[in-house]
């Protein structure tokens, strides 16, 4: 019951198109028709159509004939279209649903004829309601998104919000609330951020969020959301949509169990319906009122309501009618009227497979008359299809051998280019090579140059410590015969020996060593985990640079036995069975 009362509000609120308007304006635009002529005139009588088709129907649906006569006489087609437009939507308000169906067509095909886009877009949008009506929600989708495509092209932001409330309707009735909430918050955003677009537009945002929070069984928010549109609605003088508010704030009431507002509230829309000849939702307020007063065990009174919903039967749709026989069938059961009870039973169920079955038997029938009318249409053009056959032949050899000739170009042109880009890859390929070898080269020479820099500088250090060895040897020597030895030539000595093991030369050693064997000690300590000593590392740095133990005695000013022993200690703490090895492994080192 609660999707049937969801699928009857938001088929209706489909129709509304930007076609409310304040009495003040329609007056305005009645005293205007007769000072105008021509496409103006049509064009503001199509305006007072819009004003008018809800409160006084039967006299929107003159000026819309006045309007297509007119049109017709000035040879203005797009006037025709506006106002097919308007009878569409008056057809759909009188339940004449074929009728609207068939107009609506007309002015959408005649609008894709002439591009005229302002006709598309509401042709599109007013026949969403239709395609509702006949469960077709794919389509009613795509006539959706092409109306906000042609909303969009003629700038026309309000058009674009009506299809967004469309979109998020039709997602309500397959239960995806969710998406249908995305939809009527971009919808209420572009209202929000144009204040030129009719208070009427956030009416219908508030009344299906209502309608989102009644699915959810949260009656209280619906409530609040269907009162925000009712003042909107008030406002505005659109005496259906609040009517259609009405409705849902009564059936939220009764769900909350407050019978008295909510049979307050169906009283106004009734009165409303009944005002606007709308006979269709008289019957669905009856329908409506029944399932409250089963609720409230006053069976008989429903049963009477439901028997006056069934007097406009002409007026309703099967799905409508399906309903109030399940009603019927409830009620009469619950007052033990077993025969009455199973005769309505039979008649719900019976409509509820006719509805199952209505979509497939459409399709059936249409598949039909399309195969006998592709038959005709085939029996007539086979000799033109045949003569065309054999011109397109001639045509398609062409096109073949110039497809072929291109290709034929193209696969020369691209080999030229592929062997032009292989002889440029070779050449760069070539000269990045030589570039290689040269920096190899350049870095080997270096290389070597830094080597001789630091044996040069090691074998002059040794050099230089010989001869202070050789004078301090010659100087003591002369000490010795000298009996009276003085103070100052013991401290010369002295420092003569410093000299020998000075910290500053050794300095000057290692930045030469360093700058040819970069990380040497480094590499030793993190290979052998171990800690060098400075004495260590100046032997070790020796051996690299394949000094003997004499001149290693002769720079550190040692004596050989010494340089033996340092070794012996050296290899043993780096691991090594034997000295050769050690100084195969130093040799290695980078």
């Amino acid at each position: 019951m609660l999707r049937a009362t969801i699928y009857w509000i938001i088929s209706f609120s489909l129709l509304s198109l930007n076609l409310f308007s304040q009495q003040a304006r329609i007056d305005s635009i009645r005293k205007q028709i007769p000072l105008l002529d021509g496409n103006e005139k049509i064009d503001a009588i199509n305006s007072l159509t819009r004003g008018l088709m809800y409160n006084t129907p039967d006299e929107a649906m003159d000026l819309s004939n006045q309007a297509i006569q007119l049109s017709e006489e000035t040879d203005y087609p797009e006037g025709k279209v506006m106002a097919w437009i308007n009878q569409g939507v008056i057809f759909n308000q009188r339940s004449s649903f074929q009728e609207a169906k068939d107009i609506l067509n007309k002015a959408k095909t005649t609008s894709e004829a002439l591009d005229f886009q302002y006709g598309l877009a509401y042709s599109n949008l007013s026949l969403v309601a239709i395609n509702i009506r006949e469960n077709n929600y794919d389509k009613a989708i795509e006539l959706s998104f092409a109306g906000i495509a042609a909303a969009r092209k003629i700038n026309n932001v309000d058009l674009e919000v009506s299809n967004l409330i469309n979109i998020a309707s039709v997602k309500q009735i397959l239960k995806d609330y969710s998406s249908a909430e995305e939809f009527l918050l971009e919808a209420k955003k572009l209202v929000e951020d144009h204040p030129e677009i009719p208070k009427i537009r956030l009416g219908q945002i508030n009344g299906n969020l209502g309608i989102i929070n009644t699915t959810n069984l949260d009656y209280g928010i619906a409530l609040e959301y269907y009162k925000e549109a009712l003042v909107v609605f008030e406002s505005t003088e659109s005496q259906a949509q609040v009517a259609n508010v009405l409705m849902n704030i009564g059936y939220a009431y009764a769900q909350l169990k407050d019978f008295p507002n909510a049979n307050k509230y169906y009283d106004r829309a009734e009165k409303i319906w009944i005002q606007l000849n709308n006979q269709r939702s008289q019957a669905f307020v009856f329908k409506n009122r029944s399932e409250m007063l089963i609720e409230m065990a006053d069976f008989q009174s429903a049963i009477d309501y439901l028997n006056k919903a069934l007097e406009k039967e002409v007026f309703l749709d099967l799905a409508l009618r399906s309903q109030i026989y399940d009603l019927l069938f409830k009620a009469h059961e619950s007052l033990a009227i077993y025969d009455k009870a199973l005769n309505y039973f039979k008649l719900h169920v019976a409509l509820k497979d006719s509805i199952a079955s209505k979509l497939t038997k459409q399709e059936v029938e249409q598949m039909t008359k399309q195969f006998e009318f592709e038959k005709i249409k085939s029996q007539q053009e086979i000799s033109l299809q045949q003569f065309e056959i054999e011109h397109l032949k001639v045509i398609k050899s062409r096109q073949v051998i110039f497809v072929i000739s291109i290709i034929l170009l193209l696969l020369v042109i691209w080999s030229m280019w592929n062997r032009n880009k292989l002889k440029l890859k070779l050449l760069i390929n070539e000269k990045e090579k030589l570039l290689v070898q040269q920096e190899v080269m350049l870095n080997q020479h270096n290389y070597e140059s830094e080597k001789d820099k630091l044996v040069i500088y090691a074998k002059g250090l040794l050099s230089k410590n010989e001869n202070l060895e050789k004078n301090i040897i010659e100087l003591e020597d002369k000490l010795q015969a000298d009996e009276h030895n003085s103070p100052d030539i013991n401290d010369l000595i002295s420092k003569m020996h410093n000299a020998i093991n000075g910290d500053r030369d050794w300095a000057a050693f290692v930045m030469y060593f360093e700058a040819v064997y970069p990380n040497f000690f480094s590499l030793i300590e993190n290979h052998k985990k171990i800690k060098l000593t400075t004495s260590e590392q100046r032997i070790l740095a020796l051996l690299k640079i394949n000094l003997s133990n004499k001149e290693i005695a002769a720079l550190l000013n040692i004596s050989s036995d010494s340089v033996i022993r340092s070794k012996y200690r050296l290899k043993q703490k780096l691991g090594f069975v034997d000295s050769k090895e050690m100084l195969v492994f130093l040799s290695n080192l980078a």
